[in-house]
């Protein structure tokens, strides 16, 4: 029996709480996610190789605002994340699943994440508005995070990796 574990070389190096504020971490010049996200670390796929495997994630509203949240990802073909947008009441939460569909390890699993994004949405101004009505292609989030992917799958083969 193989168990494959294939995570950032930056981030493994880093460990603990630096693994955890680099799986958080927003881009350079994006604002600071302002919800809780819990768990904070990395998302990490446990499980059988060509089996689906569903992880989650609980979003908290700690702002007084409703908020409006969207989620993206690196790979649609591998990767499901339901409910991808919605709104989160103050202090509120919501649970997402997040799945990888894959039937095979990704080759360089480092480039792999999931982007969170929230921005303010006034019930006055957004009441009849659906999430996809707010996050139009012009709509700036008000907070981001990315949290990396790392992969424990049952059945893969390691492969040696070039140096």
């Amino acid at each position: 029996r193989v168990v494959l574990s294939l995570v950032s070389s930056r981030m493994a190096a880093k460990g603990g709480d630096a693994a955890k504020a680099d799986a958080a971490a927003a881009k350079p010049g994006e604002p600071p996610f302002g919800l809780k996200l819990s768990p904070e670390e990395k998302v990490v796929f446990k499980g059988k190789l060509g089996e689906p495997i569903t992880v989650e994630r609980t979003i908290t509203n700690t702002t007084a605002d409703r908020q409006c949240y969207k989620i993206k990802c690196t790979a649609n073909d591998i990767f499901r994340v339901r409910q991808p947008l919605g709104f989160i009441e103050p202090k509120e939460s919501v649970t997402v699943k997040i799945s990888f569909m894959g039937k095979a390890v990704p080759e360089n699993s480092r480039v792999h994440f999931f982007a969170f994004y929230h921005t303010k949405s006034d019930k006055k101004t957004d009441g009849d508005k659906n999430p996809r009505q707010i996050w139009t292609t012009d709509a700036k989030p008000q907070g981001v995070a990315r949290h990396h992917c790392a992969f424990e799958i049952e059945g893969a083969e390691k492969k040696e990796e070039k140096k």
